[in-house]
């Protein structure tokens, strides 16, 4: 069956269509409108929340230091989302376009960070900094040729965010947990969530490349499956190098109970990120192998006799 299936694969890659499948229009749409208005949203509530017109305090530094992984994750999504955009707009060398993508989502980001925190010069570049990188290696999950490949992850991704953003709004609207111990909410939103979330995104990252009939083989729907758990886990990287760097520009000493909140946090997302990537990828196998639609037996007798 698999053999079939890439047979299949080779064939659609090696039809007339030069340049190879692109992403449509409507996706690359919905995609860059989706990546616009997370940046904003992010921004907005990132400085409703932590914004003072006199600078940040300690208690507002390490506030702001918990709440970092938002901005960068979606700085990532943008920067990944402009430079599929750049590629199909624009002509010249792949990676020229991948960069000039990245690298002016980075700056419009990079400045609004700035910008958002000018009261605080120090903590100010730090941020313009940290989503100016996060941006830019955003970038490089567009470097591979495939586009279509990169759209369906970027899609999965997109559900992720969904879901995390979801997720944000019924924790902070309920207001008793559902968990009596703290290490039962840590292992379920650590393990069982992040899982879910995974096979979601494995499935989204299928159906699209189903739909566009593009000849993804095998290794095209692991990593387009994997592709939203990568970014999830690459984007926490980066969160941990970052807090460390602002904690050190703005605050002289750490409350241990602040340590002990972000190192949790932080292992939570380790957790999470490597448990949907796990999951997506394994999910977008899966369904390649069980759910594409198989040629009929006379066909597979005649390609034997043959």
């Amino acid at each position: 069956m698999t053999n079939t299936q890439e047979q299949q694969a080779a064939t659609a890659e090696s039809a007339p269509a030069a340049a190879g499948p692109r992403p449509g229009r409507v996706a690359l749409w919905v995609l860059g409108a989706a990546a616009v208005a997370s940046l904003a949203g992010v921004f907005y509530s990132l400085y409703r929340l932590t914004g003072m017109a006199d600078g940040l305090d300690d208690t507002g530094v390490v506030i702001l230091a918990n709440s970092l992984f938002s901005p960068i994750i979606v700085a990532m999504f943008a920067g990944a989302v402009a430079s599929v955009i750049a590629v199909r707009l624009f002509k010249g060398p792949r990676q020229a376009r991948v960069l000039f993508g990245a690298l002016a989502t980075g700056i419009a980001t990079g400045v609004a960070g700035y910008l958002s925190f000018s009261a605080d010069s120090d903590i100010a570049l730090v941020i313009g900094l940290i989503m100016l990188g996060s941006a830019l290696v955003g970038g490089l999950f567009a470097l591979p040729k495939n586009a279509v490949m990169v759209t369906a992850g970027l899609s999965a991704t997109l559900l992720l965010l969904l879901l995390m953003y979801t997720r944000g709004i019924l924790q902070a609207a309920s207001m008793k947990s559902l968990f009596s111990d703290p290490l039962d909410e840590y292992g379920t939103l650590g393990t069982a969530v992040p899982f879910i979330a995974g096979i979601a995104c494995g499935i989204c990252a299928f159906l699209y490349l189903r739909q566009k009939k593009a000849g993804v083989k095998l290794l095209g729907h692991l990593l387009a499956g994997a592709l939203a758990g990568a970014i999830w886990l690459v984007s926490t990287i980066i969160a941990q190098i970052g807090v460390e760097v602002l904690l050190s520009v703005g605050v002289e000493a750490i409350d241990p109970f602040d340590v002990a909140t972000l190192a949790l946090g932080f292992q939570w997302q380790y957790n999470g990120s490597m448990t949907a990537m796990f999951a997506g990828a394994l999910c977008a196998v899966f369904a390649y192998g069980f759910l594409l639609p198989k040629p009929a037996k006379a066909q597979s007798k005649a390609a034997k006799k043959s």
